[in-house]
């Protein structure tokens, strides 16, 4: 037995050693040959890394390539004090850069810690970025910035970007994946110190630069732009204001501007929080919106521009509440209702009108939904359903009232009307090159819809250039060049009622009224009381950046001003002159002067009324249609009411004003019955009720055979 036993444990040791040689064997060959792969990628991972190399993100420069945001990268300086080389050399340069002094870098290289900064957000030149790269123990953290070269542009508009290169508002973040580019990479060693190094031939992946936008904005005119409305802000005491300059042939947007007002007022602040208050806010545009409302009773051929309304002198009770103007007035036709902006004549005008037609024609002219722009964040505005309006909504609406719009929808409205009738999507972006300056993108021009006729057209801009020559915007003309416009006070509201002290002030023109080539908008949001008048303040803003314009540049200069008369042979026609408030014998000595006819069936009192009106075209032999007023406000005389069954709403309309009476409408389409009846007799000034429905063949023609008899 005891000689055995040294023989077992020989037998076992051996056995056991089979056994570890069988693992190592199976383990190597797991290492080597089943999972080589995964094993070589944690080895490379422990020694190698794969380092970010940063696109260059692109520029964002003006229509004239002026730069408006240009990259460039800040830096965190850190060192590791076990690996950097205590040397004099290496300390002076690394004090020089950050600016300290070389003893306070020895003491923090006799630190234990592993890392420490030194210096954050260091503008570093190309030579010292390689400078300290080459050295051990350095490590520079990269961090892109932009600079804005023109500071005063909107940072709503160009917008910002965080540590990690992403846009962050406006253009940065509108354009941000052709702005950004598309990063690369390389690989570089890493010791057990995790310091990195690159070695010779070292696999990479080179960066796609990002590309460059240039925009459709002048920064000459927003230089103009930024000047003046900041001034006017100041000067008229107002929390904020925007100005906007499109043109209206191609929808570009040639300047943007926000500017906060003095601290203190309500919401100044949020001017200046990079918001883009053009595209995103929501306001009750006041009387600018009766452009809207013009053109859509002008369409549906519900007005004529010569039309006779009651001012009913400042302040009028209807079924659906009391109305009232800042300046009273009585009889206006309804240009000069226009002219002067009264509330109650357009609310007479439009109360006849179907809900639903208005809607329509308002969602045709781009409001309640959004422009499109290359921006960030755009609301569409606020317009309910006609379902949920109330009896007032229509009246309220016609003269900018319980509607929500942007500054940008309103601006394009007008530039629809300026360029003939077409609405645009608004252009910010002009086209795109890539970083070795081809060009790889251009922005196209892109029309929506013909919003307004040739005729609309005509008569509503001939409406607003009297709105400077003798309405509202008196304050909005510039000397040499013809302006047309709308002024707008608006109270705001805080959702339950309007406030008494708090308005926004606007102006919306272009020029020159006859060949548009800019449209602008100025919009003050709450001035001082004295100055809460757009006529009073927003229009002067918009004249004095119009002559800014005129002096700084030639868009003026190049090219003779139009007029709607252009395309008409001369000695063909002739412009009507006007008659109105003329008596009959006034009328035809001026029909004398000028050679043409004229007719009427009534000659008592003034005209109010002529077709064609004054100032179209009309041909030698063409007669003017003159209907009288005889006097409405004295009602000392009696008339007898006329037979009105079966008539159209505005031939009725005429021959009560014919007489001297007033009319109240019910309804829509031709005339089913009238209260007084015909024959009666009443005082002048009297009120004839007309209830109308839709034309019936057989009715409406026995009517007109009676009135006929």
């Amino acid at each position: 037995m005891a000689r055995n036993f040294p023989e077992w444990r020989l037998r076992l040791l051996m056995v056991f050693a089979a056994v570890i040689v069988c693992v190592l064997f199976c383990r190597i060959i797991q290492i080597q040959i089943i999972r080589h792969k995964s094993y070589k990628e944690i080895a490379l991972n422990q020694w190698m890394v794969e380092v970010k190399w940063s696109a260059r993100r692109g520029n964002i420069f003006d229509r004239n390539g002026y730069p408006l945001a240009v990259s460039y990268r800040s830096y965190d300086i850190g060192i590791t004090p076990g690996s950097f080389p205590d040397t004099d050399e290496a300390v002076k340069y690394l004090s020089d850069i950050l600016g300290r002094e070389k003893g306070s870098i020895r003491r923090a290289l006799k630190r234990k810690e592993k890392y420490v900064l030194q210096a954050k957000n260091v503008n570093l030149t190309a030579e010292e970025v390689t400078k300290l790269s080459s050295l051990s123990g350095v490590r520079l953290d990269s961090y892109p910035e932009r600079l804005n070269p023109l500071s005063s542009i909107s940072p709503g508009l160009i917008g910002t970007i965080d540590r990690d290169g992403k846009g962050m508002g406006g253009i940065e973040s509108a354009f941000q994946e052709d702005l950004h580019g598309i990063d690369g990479w390389i690989l570089k060693n890493k010791d057990a110190m995790d310091n990195t190094f690159k070695f010779v031939n070292a696999p990479a992946m080179p960066p796609v630069d990002g590309n460059d936008i240039y925009l459709a904005i002048d920064s000459r005119i927003q230089s103009i732009v930024d000047f003046e409305l900041e001034q006017g802000v100041i000067r008229y005491g107002a929390a904020g204001g925007i100005a906007l300059i499109v043109d209206p042939c191609n929808g570009d947007v040639i300047a943007l501007s926000e500017k906060k007002g003095k601290k203190g007022k309500t919401g100044s602040d949020e001017y200046n929080s990079g918001k883009l208050f053009s595209t995103s806010c929501i306001y009750e545009p006041g009387s600018t919106f009766k452009l809207i409302t013009g053109a859509f009773l002008l369409e549906s051929k519900m007005v004529e521009p010569y039309n006779v309304f009651y001012g009913e002198k400042g302040t009028a009770d209807f079924d659906f509440g009391r109305f009232k103007d800042d300046h009273p007035a009585e009889w206006m036709t309804y240009k000069e209702s226009f002219v002067h902006s009264s509330n109650i004549c357009t609310i007479k005008a439009v109360k006849d009108a179907e809900k639903r037609n208005f809607y329509s024609f308002l969602l045709r002219a781009g409001f309640g939904s959004r422009t499109s722009i290359d921006l960030p964040a755009e609301s569409k505005g606020k317009l309910r359903e006609p379902s949920l309006w109330s009896g007032r909504s229509l009246a309220s609406i016609a003269i900018g009232q319980e509607i929500g719009v942007t500054p940008i929808q309103m601006v394009m409205a007008y530039s629809a009307l300026a360029n003939g009738g077409m609405l645009l999507v608004p252009r910010i972006a002009l086209q795109m090159k890539d970083s070795h300056n081809k060009e790889i993108k251009r922005f196209p021009v892109i029309e929506v819809r013909r919003v307004f006729s040739p005729g609309t057209v005509e008569t509503l801009t001939d409406f607003c250039t009297d709105v400077i020559k003798e309405g509202t915007g008196v304050n909005a003309a510039v000397d040499g060049i013809e302006v047309a416009g709308k002024t707008g006070t608006a109270q705001k509201s805080d959702g339950y009622r309007y406030s008494e002290d708090k308005y926004v002030a606007s102006f919306i023109g272009f020029a020159p009224a006859g060949d548009p080539r800019l449209v602008c908008l100025v919009l003050l949001d709450e001035p001082e009381r004295s100055y809460h008048y757009g006529g009073t303040s927003s229009a002067i803003i918009f004249r004095k950046i119009i002559e800014g314009i005129n002096l700084s540049t030639d868009i003026f200069v190049d090219g003779k001003y139009s007029d709607f008369a252009i395309g008409y042979k001369k000695g063909k026609k002739t412009k009507a002159p006007s008659f109105l408030r003329l008596t009959s014998a006034e009328a035809e000595q001026l029909a004398r002067d000028n050679d043409v006819r004229i007719s009427y069936s009534n000659g008592q009192g003034e005209v109010f009324s002529q077709v064609p009106g004054p100032g179209t075209l009309i041909v030698d032999d063409e007669e003017i249609i003159l209907s009288f007023c005889s006097g409405i406000s004295d009602g000392s005389s009696t008339v007898t009411v006329p037979d009105l069954r079966g008539l159209s709403i505005r031939k009725a309309r005429r021959m009560l004003l014919e007489r001297g009476l007033k009319s109240r409408i019910e309804g829509s389409g031709t005339i089913r019955s009238q209260n007084p009846g015909a024959g009666r007799s009443l005082k002048a000034g009297s009120v004839v009720k007309l209830n109308c429905g839709p034309f019936n063949n057989y009715q409406d023609g026995l009517a007109m055979d009676r009135r006929v008899k």
